[in-house]
C-alpha cells in the first residue's frame, strides 16, 4: 500500500521559527532579530506564503481528482434524461419526431420518433398450438392479467397477432413482459444471445425483417420494429395476420406477457435548443432539402454552405414550413463536389431561445461563457458549438467545437471546450491546450444542443402529459432511466468496487462469480473444476482447463443448459481467462435423491412443507457437494406440527455418487441434486402408524 504523506506539516510559528534559528549561522551579522526589524517582517512574510502553498499542495482538488481517476480507465458516468412510453388514441393525427409535451408541471417531453397518421390497430389476438386455438384479445385489452403466449408442443407455439390497420410498410409493437420468478436475468450486452428463437411473418408479405428488438425474443419489455416488403394482404376476416413462432424454446422461463401495445411510441424528458443536420448535395442552381422533425419545423434555422473547405453561411435560400418539418431551397452551384464528406449544413434554433443561443467572444485564453439553463442539464452526446475560427491560412470561418472532459490532452490548434454542470458554463482554450476563439460579435453559435431535467424527469404513471401544439391528452407510461450523472465521490467508489471485483480469472472463486454475471443469461448455480476435463477419458487433463458446471434458472425440475447459454458463458470466460488455460462449460449431471422419513404427530401440510424445504436445500448443496442425512432431518423437525424425527434415509441410483457409512449422499463432480421420490411416513402420539 501507498502512504498518503501529508505536505501540510508545518504551522506559521514553526516556520518563522526554524527560519530565524538559522539566522546565526546564515548572517552572523544579522543581531536583530526582532518584530521591528524589516528582514523579519520579509521572512514573516515569506512564511505566510510558504504555509499557504503547503496548503494548496496537499489539497486533492477535484480536477486532480478526475485526471487520476481516468488514469485508472473511470470516467464519471454522463447524465441520463429520463423515458416513457406513450400511448395515443388511434384516431389522432400523426406527430413528428421531437413533436414536444408537457406535464401539469411543465417539465417538457420529445417524441424520438415520428407518429405517423395511421398507426396499426390491433384486433385480435390467438395463441394456437397444433390445433388448439385460444382467443386472447379479452386478456391483452384488460392488460391486468398475464398469459402465456405460446403453447408450447414439442417445443413450439404461434401467438397470431390480427391488425384492421398496418400503418405503412413498417410496425411498432410494445410487449409489455411479466418479470419471472427466481433468480432475475443478468442486464443483457451488446451480443447477448437471445434465449430463446422466435420467428416473425407478416402473413402473405413477401418477407419480414426484425429491424429492432429491445425484448431480447420477449424476454424483458421494450420494443419490436418490424419491416415487411411487398403487400402485406388481409386474410379473408378482414384482418392483417403477424404471426410469432417459437422455434426453440430455449432453457429458461415460459414467457408470459401483461399486455401488447400496438401504437406505443417513446419520449424522452428533454428540449432541443439546437440541431444540426448535414447534406450532401450535387452543385446547382436549384436544391432542395428536408428536415423532418418538429424542432426544425417551428425553430430559426441557418444554413451554411462548404465552399473552397470552409463552411461559408448563405443568405440566399427560401425556407417552407410543413407539416411534418421544414424545406429548404437554396443555390448550391458553388459548393464543394464530395463522395463523402457533407457540403450543406443547417443549424436550427428553437424559436424561444435563439436569442441565448448566440455570445459575443473578446478573444482572450481561457474564456468562458455562461448558459442559464435554469436548473436542466445539457446532455454531452451531440453537444456542439459553431465558432469563428482562425484557418491556416489566415481567414476566419465558422467551424464546429468539440467539448472534451479536460483540455489535458488538446493542443493549441484543437478545437474544443469544456462544460460545467455545476456552473452552468462552457470554457475554451488558452491557446497552448485548446485553441484561442476569435474575437467578434456572435461568434459562438451553439450547433447542437439538447436539455434535460434528468431525474427530474421521472414522472409517475399518473402525471398526465399533453402536447404542446394542440392541447390533447396522452396516456403514458412511469419515466424510467433517468440519472444526474456520476460524481466524483460515486466513481471514486466505484473504482474501488472495481478494484475489489476484478474482471480476470485467477481462482475458482473468479471463475464462479464472472461465470454468474455472464450477461443476457438466468443462472441458479455455477460450480469452477480446476484440473478436470469433460472430454479426457480419465476426467483428469495434462494441461491447464478448467470446467465450469451451470445450471440455468429453468422450469423444469431439472433444467438443462442449451446450446446457446453454454456457448454465451464459455465466450464470456474465455474472454477473461488466463493465457495458456482452457476453459469447458458443461450442464450438470443430476442426481436422483430418494427421501424417506418417519415422523411422529406430523400436521396434514407436513409433507408439501418437507418437498419445498429439500428444494431449497439441493439448490444450497450446490454442484459436488453433499446432500447430508442430518439436515434433511432438521427440514422434516421444522414440518408443521413434528414433534419428533424418528428416521431419515437417503438412496440414489446415479452414478458417480456415493453413499456414505452416516447416510450422506457424497455427489459427484458436476452432480446437482434432485428430488426423485419423498416418502412420509408419520405415527400419531400414540405410537400408531397413520
Amino acid at each position: 500500500m501507498l502512504n498518503a504523506r501529508n505536505l501540510d506539516d508545518q504551522t506559521y510559528e514553526q516556520i518563522v521559527d526554524n527560519a530565524e534559528g538559522r539566522l546565526p549561522w546564515v548572517c552572523p551579522e544579522w543581531t536583530n532579530h526582532n518584530a521591528s526589524d524589516p528582514g523579519i517582517t520579509l521572512l514573516e512574510l515569506m512564511a505566510w506564503y510558504k504555509e499557504l502553498q503547503q496548503y494548496h499542495l496537499n489539497k486533492l482538488t477535484d480536477a486532480m481528482r478526475r485526471k487520476l481517476l481516468k488514469l485508472a480507465g473511470v470516467t464519471p458516468e454522463g447524465p441520463r434524461p429520463a423515458r416513457c412510453g406513450l400511448r395515443p388514441e388511434p384516431d389522432r393525427r400523426g406527430r413528428p419526431a421531437l413533436a414536444r409535451l408537457y406535464t401539469s408541471e411543465g417539465i417538457p417531453f420529445e417524441l424520438e420518433e415520428p407518429l405517423p397518421d395511421v398507426r396499426p390497430v390491433l384486433e385480435s389476438a390467438r395463441v394456437i398450438s397444433g390445433d388448439r386455438s385460444v382467443d386472447v384479445t379479452p386478456v391483452i385489452r384488460d392488460r391486468r392479467v398475464t398469459f402465456t403466449p405460446f403453447l408450447t408442443d414439442a417445443g413450439r407455439g404461434v401467438l397470431r397477432l390480427g391488425f384492421s390497420e398496418t400503418g405503412g410498410d413498417t410496425l411498432s409493437l410494445w410487449f409489455s413482459v411479466a418479470a419471472p420468478e427466481g433468480t432475475k436475468r443478468n442486464p443483457f450486452g451488446a451480443h447477448s444471445p437471445d434465449p430463446r428463437v422466435i420467428l416473425w411473418r407478416c402473413e402473405g408479405a413477401e418477407s419480414t425483417e426484425v429491424t429492432r428488438d429491445d425484448t431480447h425474443a420477449l424476454s424483458v419489455s421494450g420494443q419490436v420494429r418490424l419491416r415487411y416488403t411487398g403487400d402485406w394482404p388481409a386474410g379473408e376476416d378482414g384482418l392483417h395476420w403477424l404471426t410469432l413462432e417459437l422455434t426453440d424454446p430455449g432453457c429458461e422461463e415460459e414467457v408470459r406477457l401483461e399486455a401488447v401495445y400496438e401504437d406505443m411510441v417513446i419520449a424522452t424528458q428533454r428540449e432541443t435548443w439546437a440541431g444540426t443536420h448535414f447534406f450532401r448535395v450535387e452543385p446547382g442552381p436549384e436544391t432542395n432539402i428536408r428536415i423532418d422533425n418538429a424542432q426544425a419545423r417551428t425553430g430559426i434555422p441557418a444554413l451554411f454552405l462548404r465552399v473552397n473547405g470552409r463552411w461559408e453561411e448563405s443568405e440566399d435560400w427560401i425556407p417552407t414550413r410543413r407539416e411534418d418539418g421544414i424545406a429548404i431551397g437554396f443555390d448550391a452551384s458553388g459548393v464543394d463536389r464530395s463522395d463523402t464528406e457533407p457540403n450543406v449544413m443547417v443549424v436550427s434554433l428553437d424559436v424561444d431561445r435563439a436569442s441565448e443561443l448566440l455570445f459575443d467572444a473578446k478573444g482572450l485564453p481561457g474564456e468562458t461563457f455562461f448558459l442559464g439553463l435554469e436548473g436542466r442539464t445539457v446532455i454531452p452526446e451531440g453537444f456542439t458549438l459553431l465558432c469563428n475560427t482562425l484557418l491556416e491560412d489566415g481567414t476566419v470561418s465558422p467551424e464546429l467545437w468539440h467539448r472534451v472532459d479536460d483540455f489535458y490532452d488538446s493542443g493549441p490548434g484543437d478545437r474544443v471546450f469544456t462544460y460545467d454542470r455545476a456552473r452552468e458554463t462552457v470554457t475554451f482554450g488558452d491557446g497552448e491546450h485548446g485553441a484561442l476563439l476569435m474575437e467578434g460579435h456572435g461568434a459562438v453559435l451553439a450547433a447542437g444542443m439538447t436539455v434535460s431535467y434528468c431525474a427530474g424527469g421521472a414522472i409517475p404513471e399518473d402525471a398526465g402529459l399533453w402536447f404542446d401544439d394542440d392541447g390533447r391528452p396522452v396516456e403514458h407510461t412511469d419515466a424510467f432511466g433517468g440519472s444526474d450523472g456520476e460524481s466524483l465521490d460515486e466513481a471514486q467508489a466505484r473504482l474501488i468496487r472495481l478494484l475489489d471485483t476484478t474482471r480476470k480469472c485467477v481462482s475458482v472463486q473468479d471463475y464462479e462469480r464472472l461465470a454468474k454475471s455472464t450477461p443476457g443469461l438466468r443462472i441458479r448455480k455455477v460450480k469452477a473444476l480446476p484440473g478436470y476435463d469433460p472430454e479426457d477419458p480419465t476426467g483428469v487433463s495434462r494441461f491447464p482447463v478448467v470446467t465450469v458446471v451451470a445450471v440455468p434458472e429453468g422450469r423444469e425440475a431439472k433444467p438443462a443448459p442449451d446450446g446457446r447459454f453454454l456457448e454465451a458463458m464459455r465466450r464470456e470466460l474465455d474472454s477473461v481467462r488466463p493465457i495458456g488455460v482452457r476453459v469447458h462449460v458443461m450442464a450438470p449431471e443430476y442426481a436422483d435423491i430418494d427421501v424417506s422419513v418417519s415422523l411422529r404427530g406430523a400436521g396434514d401440510g407436513a409433507e408439501e412443507s418437507i418437498r419445498e424445504g429439500l428444494r431449497a436445500y439441493f439448490d444450497k448443496v450446490g454442484i459436488g457437494g453433499t446432500v447430508s442425512a442430518d439436515d434433511v432431518a432438521a427440514i422434516a423437525q421444522a414440518a408443521p406440527g413434528t414433534l419428533q424425527v424418528r428416521s431419515v434415509r437417503l438412496r440414489t441410483p446415479s452414478a458417480g455418487c456415493v453413499q456414505t457409512s452416516d447416510g450422506n449422499i457424497r455427489l459427484s463432480r458436476a452432480g446437482s441434486a434432485c428430488l426423485r421420490r419423498l416418502e412420509v411416513k408419520r405415527q400419531d402420539v400414540r405410537g400408531g402408524q397413520e
